[in-house]
């Protein structure tokens, strides 16, 4: 088996780059018949150094895609699976398509939303925590914003 972080990062970037992976795991079953053995913790760091995230597509699908600006991400990712933003007190609720939680809890976790203190997401929902009511309205109009 091939060793060598260099030489892992360029592989998987070859890989990305050739078509579509949809997960963490498909393109770790696509090294391993390449003959490279790598664990699927090296393989979320390659994807974070590379600047590769995984983003829904559409009908319920998920695909590993390069992220050039965090906003153009979280803007994608909102746009895709986010059905509704309601404020609540110093909260905010993120109605999602099933399935969508997660991912976008993620995104706006990454992106480092000004406002946001933490996420929790579900299966469809989310719940966003902010220090108080003024900075909560600011988030979900912002978001909304973002939505187009």
């Amino acid at each position: 088996m091939t060793k060598g972080k260099d030489f892992s990062l360029n592989f998987v970037r070859e890989i990305l780059e050739r078509g579509e992976v949809r997960t963490q795991r498909e393109l770790q079953a696509r090294l391993r018949k390449s003959g490279v053995e790598i664990s699927q913790a090296t393989i979320s760091r390659a994807l974070k150094e590379l600047g590769y995230a995984r983003a829904p597509v559409g009908g319920g699908s998920y695909r590993l895609q390069k992220v050039k600006e965090r906003e153009e991400h979280i803007d994608i990712v909102l746009r895709l699976g986010v059905e509704e933003i309601v404020q609540v007190g110093n909260l905010i609720v993120i109605k999602t398509r099933p399935g969508n939680a997660q991912t976008i809890a993620g995104a706006i976790d990454r992106t480092g939303v000004k406002g946001i203190i933490a996420t929790i997401g579900g299966d469809d929902t989310i719940l966003g925590i902010t220090r108080d009511e003024p900075a909560a309205r600011r988030v979900a109009k912002s978001l909304r914003q973002l939505l187009g």
